[in-house]
């Protein structure tokens, strides 16, 4: 079974995006089988104190007219996405949220916005993977609820766990008019079922959030890679190694893309055997292999100083390797990887990352999509976002 998630978020502050686990924020869950359109008495208020708040309020927390507020709320009229964010945060302080949700039922619409998240991959399993990692599913929902939040919407989960899936839950959802629109995530494939549903269906909005469509939000992660390396040559690293994967995923060829651009542009002196591709799953097999051309790598006499990882896994295996030859991380040895900040965190030491940047994705496909719910043209329908570089342990200078 499809499994559907409907949490409304309660009360609370902002979530932060790098805990994947909710401490303050809490979830009501909705199991129900049978999903049915909301009604005007679902979005009721459950206090009339809420309800007391009107437009010319926010107007006056916000200092603007309260036309201004009309407008930002609408989406519509020439309001600045600055200004605007200010309104909604002021907004949304104030509990006008349902005013909102209210809106969006005046228009004939659910005022539900959905994240539908393709957790299965047809590749996973031709590789002989048992399990999905569904590490990327937490950030992705985090940044999502805390996206709703911002904007006073609500809001509706799914994710896919099987092939068998994807038409089915999905078909519910839009062919059920369940969600108003949706961030797709997770369609790589390009014959999925996900992907024909969706281009059978022009009509509903829809943006792809780090997959390449025609409405989409990317990280520019080979900006990212490239900008890592910048900073390891600035602290005296020339001799640089690096790993990735499947260059057929996005992901994977933007590392290397980000690598080969810092090699021209900085002077970066590398070798064809300090350069290694890692394919496949991560079984016990494919961390074997890690593990021996790390091995090679640090037993040579002539070796870089600085390795750039694609994924966390591997430069635990680095970290791991030179610990257990003497080489000290970073004084002797400088490792950066791809990955996400809590990954990072259950290492030891704590290796510095480079991490896409999940909210201010998700707020732009969302941003995104509300102008699409409204029937306008997207100025900017494929936006890209540099990742962060989040400072951990294990870079250092040059030791003389």
């Amino acid at each position: 079974m499809v499994a559907r998630f409907i949490l409304s978020l309660i009360h609370g502050p902002i979530l932060d995006p790098g805990k994947l686990m909710p401490t303050i924020l809490r979830y009501k869950i909705d199991s129900r089988t049978d999903m049915r359109t909301p009604t005007s008495s679902d979005l009721q208020l459950e206090s009339t104190s809420e309800t007391s708040v009107r437009i010319k309020d926010v107007a006056k927390r916000a200092k603007v007219a309260p036309s201004t507020v009309s407008l930002a709320l609408s989406g519509n009229g020439y309001v600045s996405d600055k200004m605007r964010q200010r309104i909604l945060r002021v907004a949304n302080e104030m509990n006008y949220r349902p005013k909102m949700a209210a809106r969006l039922l005046r228009a004939h619409s659910t005022g539900y916005m959905g994240l539908v998240i393709n957790a299965y991959k047809a590749d996973a399993l031709r590789s002989g993977a048992s399990s999905t990692d569904y590490r990327h599913v937490g950030w992705q929902i985090t940044s999502f609820l805390e996206a709703c939040r911002n904007e006073g919407v609500r809001h509706q989960v799914e994710v896919i766990q099987t092939p068998s899936q994807e038409h089915k839950g999905v078909s519910e959802l839009i062919e059920g008019g369940m969600i108003d629109g949706a961030v797709i995530s997770g369609m790589v494939e390009s014959d999925c079922p996900l992907g024909d549903l969706l281009r059978d269906k022009p009509q509903f909005p829809w943006v792809s959030f780090d997959e390449p469509a025609d409405h989409c939000v990317l990280s520019a992660s080979e900006q990212g890679v490239e900008q890592a390396f910048q900073y390891m040559a600035a602290l005296g690293h020339q001799r640089v190694a690096v790993t990735f994967g499947d260059v057929n995923c996005l992901q994977h060829a933007q590392v290397k893309q980000g690598f080969d651009a810092a090699v021209n542009h900085f002077g970066l002196i590398t070798k064809p055997n300090w350069i290694a591709q890692f394919q496949g799953s991560l079984t016990p097999a494919l961390r074997k292999e890690e593990t021996q051309w790390v091995q090679k790598l640090l037993s040579a006499k002539d070796r870089p100083t600085a390795i750039f990882c694609g994924g966390i896994g591997t430069a635990a295996i680095v970290m791991h390797t030179a610990a257990l030859m003497g080489i000290d991380v970073p004084t002797q040895l400088s490792v950066i990887a791809m990955g996400f900040g809590v990954d990072a965190s259950s290492h030891a030491p704590v290796p510095t990352i480079v991490e896409r940047d999940h909210v201010a994705m998700m707020a732009a496909a969302m941003s995104m999509l509300r102008v699409r719910l409204q029937g306008r043209s997207v100025e900017q329908p494929v936006q890209r976002f540099v990742p962060n570089l989040i400072h951990g342990q294990t870079v250092d200078r040059v030791s003389k």
